[in-house]
């Protein structure tokens, strides 16, 4: 009896363990995820605030989210992206000191086009929303200068694996948006009672031009994935007689994690994984 009740046993766990395995044939995308500082070189020009360049640090934060959708066979990939950039530059004469910070976030899709060996290529588009100030505490009547905007970007990413390491390289530029200046020599308090006729404008390449590279590579280091990268961020706008332009050049480091995202549905239809409020 005893020896009939454990054979019963054994074959239950088998054919458990059996059911789990089919389950687990189509595979359970991770969701990337990865957090980067960075320092590097700013130069700002602002001509609402002065007319001199001014050339500094960059200090930055980027919070990067990868997931695989549904949509074209599962093929569609997500990227969302936050960042904060900060930077602090002198005129030439290092006698004047201007303080910008940018924030930003940014939503897109990548799609394979291309894929040979370890070499792969994708390529879709961003959306991207992100405003900030320029402060120059020199200037007694207008010492700031707001920024906001909002584009859509064409983007284009590839990658190499090369034996542990993934190598990867995006750059992104922006087709159509709008993006706020103010008119030459109006304060912000006029802007205040009502007198914006002319901030917001229709941004393309005739009166905007960015583009935003990085380049980076993980690797394993014991119990941990590094990101070691290089960002470079170049914006102008021309408009209302003033040229402004941000350019950035920032060395990241960040840590890599990988998760599975079985929330809904999908945590319920699978055995192999239960949710630590289960009991």
């Amino acid at each position: 009896m005893k020896i009939s009740c454990l054979l019963m046993w054994l074959c239950g766990g088998i054919a458990l363990a059996q059911n789990d395995t089919v389950l687990l044939t189509k595979p359970l995308w991770a969701v990337n995820k990865t957090t980067s500082i960075g320092y590097g070189s700013a130069s700002v020009y602002d001509t609402y605030l002065s007319p001199l360049e001014y050339k500094g640090n960059s200090y930055s934060f980027l919070h990067e989210r990868v997931s695989r959708t549904h949509f074209f066979d599962n093929k569609l990939i997500k990227q969302q992206l936050f960042s904060i950039n900060l930077t602090s530059s002198q005129n030439p004469a290092k006698n004047a000191t201007a303080y910008s910070v940018i924030g930003e976030y940014r939503l897109g899709v990548h799609y394979p086009v291309w894929q040979k060996g370890n070499f792969r290529f994708r390529a879709g588009g961003i959306w991207n929303l992100g405003g900030g100030v320029i402060y120059n505490g020199r200037n007694s009547n207008n010492p700031a200068s707001a920024k906001a905007y909002s584009n859509l970007n064409a983007s284009v990413q590839s990658f190499f694996r090369w034996k542990s390491m993934l190598l990867r390289w995006q750059l992104d530029t922006p087709l159509a948006g709008v993006f706020f200046t103010p008119e030459y020599g109006e304060s912000y308090y006029e802007i205040s009672l009502g007198n914006y006729p002319n901030c917001v404008h229709f941004a393309s390449i005739h009166n905007q031009r960015a583009l935003q590279s990085y380049l980076s590579v993980d690797f394993p280091l014991n119990n941990w994935t590094i990101r070691l990268g290089f960002q470079s961020s170049l914006t102008q706008t021309r408009a209302n007689s003033l040229i402004s332009h941000l350019y950035t050049h920032n060395i990241m480091i960040g840590l890599v994690s990988e998760s599975l995202n079985l929330s809904g549905k999908k945590l319920k239809k699978t055995k192999i994984f239960k949710s630590a409020l289960e009991e």
